[in-house]
C-alpha cells in the first residue's frame, strides 16, 4: 500500500524540479513545514538540507516538543522525484493526507501529522540543490539514474576525507562494493581494507575480532590475537551489516570511536589506533535506535555521512547498462552477438520486481551466458536468477528430454539451490548461522553453498 501511495503521490506532485544547464544537480524548490496544530501550533521549519529528521529528541533536525511525538519520528528527504517523508517506527505514526503511511511523497499544501501536531508542506520560491555526478560510474559502481549519480557524488566528495560513513541499502544493492571503491579512492588506498561482517560472527567471538585477544583471555585463546582495528593500522575498518553488533558490544565500539583507542580482550593495556571506519547495514538503523535496539549515540557517530543506494527496482534505467556488463565480464569478446538482445529483454526486465536487486540480475545474466540460445534471451531466465518469490515456470518447460539425464538434472538442482539458498538468506538478513539452523544443515555446508553460487563472497563487477 506504501509503495502505490508513493507511486500515486510522485505522479501528482507539484514540486518544481529542473535540471541545470551544466548537468551537475537538479533544482528543486525549498519548502518549509507550518505547523497549524498542537503544542507549536504557528511554528515553521525550513527544510534545509537533503534530508532531515523530525522528533521530540534534541538530536533531530527539526525538534517538535510533543509527547505523542516519538524520539526519532520521521524524516524527510529530499530526492531526484521530490520531497518524500518516511516513518522511522514511531509510536503513533506518520499520516499523510491522513492516512497512515511507510513513506510518501509530498506536495505542496499535503498535510502531515505527528502524533497530535499537525503540519502543511508548502514549497518556497526559492531552490535548492540536489547534486549529482557528472560521472556514471564510481571504480567498479555503474549507473546513469539520477539516483545513483547522487551516490557517485556523494562518494566523490566523502572518499577523500576520513569522515566514518553510514551505507544504508537492500541486500544486494552493493554496499560493500561501494565501501571498498570508497576506500581505494581515500589517502589510505595503499593500507589495509579489513572486512567484518557483525551477521555472521559468533556473538562471543566479535569483540575478538574487532580488538584481538591475548594468551588465555577465554577457553581457546592459545595465542595471541591482532584484531581488525590493529590489522587496519592506517587503513580502513568496514563493518558490514553493523545493525546486527551484539547490544553488549556497541558501547566498546563506541567508545573506539571516541577516542581512537582500543584493548585486547583479556588486556588492561590501551593501544591507539589509526583507522577509518565505514560501515553498512540492509536496516534502517533509525528505525532500530526508536526500537532500542541500537545506541542513539553510537547511531550519531557512526552516521557523520550517511550514503543510501538505492534498490534495483527504483533505478530500472540502469538494467541494461549493468546487464551489458555483466555479459561482457562474463562472455569477453564472445558478449558481442548477445548484448542487442539486452533491449528486446528490457520490458519484461523493467517489469521484474528485482527483490534480490544488483545481485539478482548479475546472477541471471551469469546463468543465461552458460546458455545454448544465439542470441541469449534473458527474459528466459529471469525465474532463474530471481531471488524472490516469482512463481516458476512449469517443470515440463524446464525439462527437455533431448538433452542427456546428468546434465539436466544437474541444472534442476543447481536451479532449486540457488532458489532456496537466496530466499533462505533473504529470510534472516544474510545470518548464516541462523539460516543453517532453519534449514537444518551444517553451517559449513551452507557457506560452501553460499560461496558456490556467488550470495555473499562475489566480487560485483558492477553497481552492487
Amino acid at each position: 500500500m506504501a509503495e502505490q501511495y508513493m507511486k500515486d503521490q510522485a505522479s501528482s506532485h507539484t514540486l518544481f524540479v529542473k535540471v541545470a544547464a551544466d548537468g551537475s544537480r537538479l533544482l528543486i524548490q525549498k519548502c518549509k513545514l507550518l505547523v497549524v496544530s498542537g503544542p507549536l501550533t504557528g511554528k515553521e521549519y525550513i527544510v534545509t538540507s537533503d534530508g532531515v529528521t523530525l522528533g521530540s529528541d534534541a538530536h533531530n533536525d527539526l525538534v517538535i516538543n510533543d509527547v505523542t511525538v516519538s524520539r526519532r519520528h520521521c524524516e524527510i528527504e529530499l530526492t531526484p522525484d521530490g520531497y518524500a517523508i518516511r516513518d522511522l517506527g514511531s509510536t503513533n505514526g506518520t499520516y499523510v493526507q491522513g492516512i497512515r503511511i511507510l513513506a510518501a511523497y509530498l506536495g505542496t499544501g499535503t498535510e502531515i501529522q505527528l502524533g497530535s501536531t499537525r503540519m502543511v508542506f508548502c514549497p518556497l520560491q526559492e531552490t535548492t540543490e540536489y547534486h549529482l555526478s557528472m560521472a556514471s560510474e564510481f571504480g567498479r559502481l555503474y549507473g546513469q539514474s539520477t539516483a545513483m549519480r547522487h551516490v557517485f557524488y556523494l562518494a566523490e566528495r566523502y572518499a577523500t576525507t576520513d569522515s566514518t560513513i553510514l551505507i544504508e541499502g537492500e541486500t544486494g544493492t552493493g554496499k560493500e562494493v561501494l565501501a571498498e571503491e570508497i576506500h581505494k579512492h581515500s589517502r589510505r588506498k595503499d593500507k589495509p581494507f579489513i572486512v567484518i561482517d557483525c551477521a555472521s560472527l559468533a556473538r562471543e567471538l566479535v569483540a575478538s575480532e574487532l580488538f584481538g585477544h591475548t594468551k588465555g583471555a577465554f577457553t581457546g585463546a592459545i595465542t595471541e590475537r591482532i584484531g581488525a582495528f590493529e590489522a587496519a593500522d592506517g587503513g580502513t575498518v568496514f563493518l558490514d551489516e553493523i545493525g546486527d553488533l551484539a547490544p553488549e558490544l556497541q558501547p566498546q565500539l563506541l567508545r573506539v570511536l571516541e577516542r581512537r583507542e582500543i584493548k585486547r580482550v583479556g588486556s588492561n593495556n590501551v593501544r591507539p589506533i589509526n583507522v577509518r571506519i565505514l560501515c553498512a547495514t540492509n536496516k534502517k538503523l533509525q528505525q532500530e535506535v526508536n526500537a532500542g535496539h541500537f545506541r542513539e549515540d553510537l547511531f550519531f557517530r557512526l552516521s557523520v555521512m550517511h550514503i543510501e543506494i538505492p534498490p534495483l527496482r527504483k533505478r530500472k534505467d540502469d538494467i541494461p547498462l549493468l546487464a551489458r556488463r555483466f555479459l561482457k565480464e562474463f562472455m569477453g569478446e564472445a558478449a558481442k552477438p548477445h548484448l542487442s538482445a539486452i533491449d528486446a529483454a528490457e520490458r519484461a526486465l523493467s517489469r521484474h520486481n528485482w527483490a534480490g536487486n544488483v545481485r539478482e540480475l548479475r546472477n541471471l545474466v551469469e546463468i543465461a551466458s552458460h546458455s545454448d540460445q544465439h542470441p541469449i534471451e534473458l527474459a528466459s531466465f529471469l525465474h532463474m536468477g530471481s531471488m524472490s518469490s516469482a512463481e516458476p515456470r512449469s517443470m515440463d518447460n524446464k525439462v527437455n528430454s533431448e538433452r542427456p539425464f546428468k546434465v539436466v538434472k544437474q541444472e534442476l538442482v543447481q536451479e532449486f539451490e540457488l532458489a532456496y539458498i537466496s530466499d533462505l538468506l533473504k529470510r534472516h538478513g544474510g545470518n548464516v548461522s541462523q539460516a543453517a539452523k532453519q534449514a537444518e544443515i551444517e553451517r559449513a555446508y551452507l557457506q560452501r553453498l553460499v560461496r558456490k553460487y556467488g550470495l555473499r563472497e562475489v566480487q560485483e563487477c558492477a553497481g552492487e
